[in-house]
């Protein structure tokens, strides 16, 4: 600090005259020094002053003992630190001051220049870093952010309003307890191995982890943990800061079933499909075993459309995608991939006889009238079938052979299942 700004409060010109003198000889700091002899023309002096610190006496016209501190306190500016200057020699008068927020208790004519400068900046030292702990301690209280500390061991010993309010565990409920009150059992114990090898390497770790509140309920967060040590390396605490992400994670599978599924259906979509269909010719592979697909188009979707409007060509979509759900495995998987065409991937079939057992079972469903809200409507169904490796040797020439057998009993009068033929040149 280049120049410290000082604020003497003192009645007693002759001490007042001391306390100048004392600081203006030969020593470390230079200091702007200030004279105000009333707490009245004290606290007039603060806006103008700015002090650093405050010199005060407890003896003033206006005001006497601890009710100056007090007062002075609540008027200076929150950055000041305050000194008692006072000739009274009374050791639990100076325990109340500094209990009250003085920085320190001197008695007049015990001190020389040395010792009232070294005063001072040990005081404004004192009042930074008393002002930083407050900011600390009002972060801690209302950040949103979880916070919990604990000893080297992993024992909770402080934890902040957030903490309880994401977990429900109470102050008097956590304190003592280690930190594996909050496991989920997601994760296994090579993860917690992990995470704590790299905090003893590194100091900090940070990612994802699922936990559970004292409801019972499971739920994700993000947390990190960082190691505490004092001045001389020695480990003392770890604090771990986390948030909820619950929201996010709800977000992050809205957004991902919307790129990977139908919004109308909810059936897999065209780049979901291709991704079960490539999963399902590996699959054949490795077990020496052939795949299915089957390609559904409706017959007289578009008359349905065109007679009852497109809320009533929705609400049968979703009805037939329901319907094509219940004839297949959970291994299998239906799909839509545009407007009324259909695909069903069948993984483990042996032979063509089980492709068409549920073309069959597609024709037949799926020529049931349906119900819809408005109206009772009718349509039917063109299925064609492509056998993996038989048929084609990778998915798209699969899916082109599926499509071109349906076409072909579109063309034959619809209404019907057919497998893929090689064209004959």
């Amino acid at each position: 600090m280049s120049e410290i700004r000082v604020l003497v409060v003192e009645d007693n010109p002759g001490d007042a005259a001391l306390i100048r003198y004392s600081l203006a000889e030969s020593g470390p700091g230079k200091f702007d020094i200030s004279h105000a002899p009333s707490l009245a023309e004290a606290v007039e002096r603060l806006a103008e002053v700015s002090p650093d610190v405050i010199l005060l006496d407890l003896s003033l016209p206006d005001s006497y003992g601890l009710e100056t501190v007090k007062r002075i306190l609540e008027l200076s500016p929150p950055k000041a630190a305050v000194v008692v200057l006072s000739g009274l020699d009374d050791e639990e008068l100076a325990l109340e001051a500094v209990k009250q927020g003085a920085q320190d208790y001197l008695v007049k004519g015990r001190s020389d220049g040395d010792v009232l400068r070294r005063a001072i900046r040990y005081a404004i030292e004192r009042q930074r870093i008393e002002e930083a702990m407050r900011l600390s301690e009002a972060v801690f209280k209302n950040v949103d952010t979880g916070i919990f500390v604990t000893d080297p061991s992993g024992t909770i010993i402080r934890i902040n309003p957030a903490f309880t309010r994401i977990t429900g565990y109470e102050n008097d409920e956590i304190i003592g307890q280690t930190s594996g009150i909050l496991k989920s059992g997601v994760q296994d114990d090579n993860f917690y191995d992990e995470m704590w090898d790299r905090l003893r390497d590194v100091g900090h770790w940070e990612g994802e982890i699922w936990n559970r509140r004292k409801t019972g309920n499971i739920y994700p967060e993000w947390l990190r943990i960082d190691a505490v040590q004092d001045a001389v390396g020695r480990l003392t605490n770890y604090v771990a800061t986390f948030t909820d992400i619950t929201f996010r994670k709800e977000i992050e599978n809205q957004l991902r079933l919307q790129a990977t599924h139908d919004t109308l259906t909810g059936l897999p979509n065209r780049y979901l499909f291709t991704d079960r269909l490539l999963h399902a010719l590996a699959q054949a592979d490795r077990a020496t075993q052939k795949a299915a697909l089957l390609f559904v188009d409706l017959d007289g979707f578009k008359e349905v459309n065109d007679c009852y409007g497109h809320a009533a060509g929705d609400q049968l979509l979703i009805e037939v995608a329901q319907r094509l759900q219940a004839l297949v495995r959970a291994s299998d998987t239906v799909a839509r991939l545009a407007g009324d065409e259909f695909t069903l991937i069948l993984s483990g079939v042996i032979k063509s006889q089980d492709a068409r057992i549920v073309a069959e079972k597609v024709v037949e469903t799926l020529s049931k009238p349906f119900k819809l809200k408005e109206c009772e409507a009718s349509v039917s169904a063109s299925v064609g079938i492509a056998l993996y490796p038989d048929d084609a040797t990778d998915s798209d020439k699969l899916l082109i052979a599926a499509d071109a057998a349906m076409y072909a009993i579109k063309q034959k009068g619809k209404n019907g299942y057919g497998f893929y033929k090689t064209p004959q040149c």
